[in-house]
Order: structure tokens, then sequence, then C-alpha cells
């Protein structure tokens, strides 16, 4: 397949952000003073939002996927959906990344001259996000 492939990884962290998203009373009061002319209901409606009636579907964590194979949808009413929407690229394209170069890395050192080759994980010395050394060595283990 010519190496137009990615591993697919992060649905954990998707699902873990989408039980735990809401507005809070001191996110309503930031956005109240950068939006001045907004009208209160509009506050309103963003305190009242969560994630009870958005679907996820994806692939298993690990599956090897192939151009045009979606790797998550996401179904739900539009505005959340689209306050979700770069949230959740962003923890499926990081984690999709590392364990991809690994895979890569792995087929490279596998079909190199020398056989045998180890490859060390140095997830903990770079990686992004509140967890980025534990997750990065996660998904380096899962490609």
């Amino acid at each position: 397949f010519k190496g137009e492939y990615t591993v697919f990884c992060g649905i954990s962290e998707v699902l873990k952000f989408l039980s735990s998203y809401k507005f809070t009373e001191e996110h309503i009061e930031y956005l109240k003073t950068q939006l001045p002319n907004c009208e209160d209901e509009f506050f309103h409606y963003l305190l009242t939002l969560d994630c009870s009636k958005v679907k996820v579907y994806s692939l298993l964590e690990g599956t090897v996927a192939f151009p045009t194979v979606p790797l998550l949808r996401v179904e739900g009413p539009l505005a959340i959906c689209q306050l979700l929407e770069t949230t959740l690229l962003a923890l499926v394209n990081y984690a999709s990344l590392i364990a991809t170069n690994a895979a890569r890395y792995r087929v490279a050192a596998d079909s190199s001259v020398k056989k045998g080759i180890s490859l060390l994980e140095f997830g903990l010395r770079r990686a992004q996000g509140p967890d980025g050394a534990m997750s990065a060595s996660r998904y380096a283990y899962i490609g």
C-alpha cells in the first residue's frame, strides 16, 4: 500500500474529553468580558450545553486505516459538534501521528540491512499535552 496508511489512536482521550465537556460559571464570566454585546440567552445556552446527545463512531484504537476511510464520525446537535471539532481533531491527530510514526519506524528497522535493530521510545522528552509523556509512550507502543 505504498506507505499510505495511518494507525488510528486517540479515541480514549476523545471519550474522556466528551465526558467532562461543559461551560462553567467561570467560563461564562470570562466570555461576558470578551463578548459584551451578546445577549444573556446566549450565555445561558452555553451553560446548558453537554455531550449527552453526541454520538461518536470510530475505528478501534490501533487499527490501520487507509486514505478515504473515516477514522471518527461525530453526530449530534450542530452547535456542540462545532465546538468540539477542533479539540477532537487535535486529540486524534496527535495520537495517530505518534502511533503511525512508531509503526513506520518498526517497518524501516525490520527491513534494514542490520536485522534486529532495537527501537527506543523517547516520548517523555518532547510530548505535548497535560499527560503528553504517558500518552506518547502509549501510542508509540500501540504503533
